[in-house]
């Protein structure tokens, strides 16, 4: 009788608790379903969710070497791999993944389109041992580039075709003074600079001997863009035809041949894409350069010329700016037969 009277007097409570975790329960699903449609209409704005970088610990998920010759891949090379390199040196970067780069890439959406993703990674050289980064660039992939588990880049003198090279390593070596310099080349998934020192995906050093200067990498500096361009530093062979074309940057050079008194007989965009530097982390200059051709006739000669097209980064607006155009005109080339 005492357990029933006992059970009787409870029942309200049972009762109670039995109301909160019915109340709990259609709150936690209500939760659930704003976040899905909060979800889906993000995906219809902006598409799905974007992946995360795996996590990764340096030089051991992803490994990085240099040499002073040309391999085919990374086992090859890792057998050859440099750590002094000398006034003149051709120089690779050798980059070798446990799983696929796709996994390592850093991936954000198109500030002026936000449906078109960006697959990034960020190289830079500096010295060894301190998060200063001499010269930084940006690493920039297609989908398709993205199932690969080797990436192999040219540091020296420089190579035609999209991220066959990058010039990180010679705007820090023509720029040296004389001396023996202990860098490191790293490179990062990480946005964020200065950069945490053990959160790149590789740091490899090399010793960069110019106790004698540097005036071989000063030239192949300043012959760097020509290299890119057409293979060769000699200015008579037209740079090569890319894939890249926006047609607003193909009007404001037309707006500027004009004005110099040019009319275009043929145009074209160098390159398959925009090369974006960021300088260095004690002077932050975020740019990014691309080039245009065009070629035409004076008197009986046939010429061409290249604008160079640069946009700066905006960070107010996290934009990159308005192009300035730099025009190189009057090149000889052979006329067409």
């Amino acid at each position: 009788m005492s357990l029933l009277l006992i059970f009787a007097s409870n029942v309200p409570v049972f009762s109670q608790f039995d109301q909160l975790r019915r109340s709990r329960a259609r709150m936690n699903e209500s939760i659930r379903a704003e976040e899905e449609r909060n979800r889906r209409r993000e995906e219809e704005l902006n598409g799905p969710a974007l992946p995360k970088p795996r996590p990764a610990v340096m030089n051991v998920d992803v490994q990085g070497i240099v040499t002073t010759h040309e391999f085919k891949g990374f086992a090859e090379a890792k057998m050859k791999a440099a750590t002094q390199i000398a006034d003149g040196d051709d120089l690779w970067l050798y980059l070798k993944f446990r799983s696929t780069l796709g996994d390592y890439v850093l991936t954000t959406r198109d500030a002026e389109d936000p449906t078109k993703l960006h697959y990034t990674l960020f190289a830079e050289i500096g010295p060894k041992g301190d998060v200063t980064a001499l010269n930084q660039y940006v690493l920039q992939f297609n989908k398709e580039d993205l199932a690969a588990n080797e990436v192999k880049i040219n540091l020296a003198p420089g190579q035609t075709g999209r991220n066959r090279s990058i010039p990180l390593f010679l705007t820090a070596a023509g720029a040296a003074k004389p001396g023996m310099w202990n860098n490191e080349i790293r490179v990062s998934n990480m946005a964020a600079i200065p950069r945490d020192p053990n959160g790149h995906l590789i740091s490899t050093s090399i010793v960069l001997d110019l106790k004698g200067g540097n005036p071989k990498y000063r030239k192949m500096s300043a012959d760097y863009d020509s290299m890119v361009l057409r293979g060769t530093t000699d200015v008579s062979v037209m740079p090569l035809a890319g894939t890249f074309y926006d047609a607003g940057l193909r009007d404001a050079i037309f707006a500027k041949t004009k004005s110099a008194g040019i009319v275009p007989a043929n145009f074209y965009f160098a390159g398959d894409g925009w090369s974006e530097y960021l300088g260095s982390t004690m002077a932050m200059k975020r740019e990014r350069k691309v080039f245009g051709v065009y070629s035409y006739k004076k008197a009986a000669g046939c010429l061409y010329g290249v604008a160079e097209v640069v946009q700066k980064f905006d960070y107010s607006s996290g934009k990159f700016g308005p192009a300035d155009i730099t025009l190189i005109n009057d090149i000889a080339v052979p006329c067409p037969k």
